[in-house]
């Protein structure tokens, strides 16, 4: 059969894995190709064959009679046809990111980009200061006022994606008819600290609140905590500007400090890997993702969002 029908290698794997897998997006990502142009490929060959290969059962993709003769002539003709890639050993790319900004603002897109490369080999390592280790793309957070890191390291001139601008957060429902306006009101709050806030310059004003609280204080080891303990108690913590794009539950407090609260994202890479396509897709990604949500990082301030 395969014979009159001319069949390539790359067809009959295409084929042979969308059988094996029961189903066409998963086989696609096995295979590294776009569903929509291999499903193409398997339709002209149902033309060609003049049968349905493939059926449905409920929702369980499977072969027809016809399929399943096809399955065994091309297994003769071709042997073993599973996809390549995972005995392929592929360039590791490590991505060192924040863990707030991978799950706030990149998430979605590493994501999709993930299921378009499904035998990329990608690392991702939080980095929760400035670089100290070499890495093929990394994303870091810095004071207004720091310089260009010096990590002992070369790597490519830094570019600057957005400024970030943080305001204490409370929730909504816990909010009353009166907010706290000034720092003697928050001694009717538990206050939530952030531990990788703790040496930061930048936040020096809310930083030496805490300093000087001595009792109804938390300190969580993420700003994910952060949020889900001001969802959920009556808590106060410093959050970024943008999380009011995000969960529009959590109301900003404009009035508590007179200096900006406000840190700088960058991003570079390894001179040594940054013409590789992997590492430059990846750039690519990130900063369009900031971007996309530009109109998130503008200056605006804490009251400006509150009345948003």
């Amino acid at each position: 059969m395969s014979d009159s029908l001319s069949i390539d290698r790359q067809l009959a794997q295409i084929f042979m894995t969308s059988a094996r897998c029961a189903c066409f997006r998963q086989a696609a990502r096995s295979l590294n190709m776009q569903v929509v142009p291999m499903r193409k490929r398997l339709r002209k060959l149902e033309e060609s064959v003049g049968s349905p290969l493939f059926l449905y059962k409920g929702r369980e993709l499977s072969l027809s009679a016809t399929g399943r003769q096809l399955q065994q002539t091309l297994a003769r003709q071709f042997g073993d046809l599973h996809p390549e890639g995972a005995s392929i050993q592929r360039p590791l790319v490590r991505l060192a990111v924040p863990t707030a900004l991978l799950t706030d603002l990149l998430a979605r897109d590493l994501i999709s980009w993930l299921r378009k490369h499904a035998a990329a080999r990608l690392e991702i390592i939080p980095l929760e200061g400035e670089p100290e280790e070499l890495v093929d793309v990394m994303v870091w957070i810095a004071d207004p006022a720091k310089s260009r890191p010096n990590p002992g390291f070369a790597m490519t001139k830094p570019l600057q994606l957005a400024r970030i601008s943080y305001c204490a957060y409370m929730a909504k429902r816990y909010a009353g008819k009166r907010l706290p306006r000034s720092v003697a009101d928050l001694n009717d709050f538990m206050l939530v600290q952030y531990a990788g806030n703790t040496a930061v310059d930048s936040f020096e004003p809310w930083n030496q609140l805490i300093r000087q609280r001595q009792s109804s204080v938390v300190q969580v080891h993420s700003q994910e905590w952060v949020a889900d303990l001001l969802r959920n108690s009556s808590c106060i913590g410093l959050l970024p500007n943008y999380i009011s794009n995000i969960d529009r539950n959590l109301l900003p407090l404009d009035e508590l400090f007179e200096l900006a609260l406000a840190r700088v994202v960058w991003v570079s890479t390894s001179p040594l890997t940054s013409g590789r396509q992997e590492v430059q897709e990846l750039l690519s990604l990130i900063r369009k993702a900031f971007d996309d949500r530009h109109t998130w990082f503008t200056k605006q301030s804490c009251r400006e969002i509150s009345e948003l």
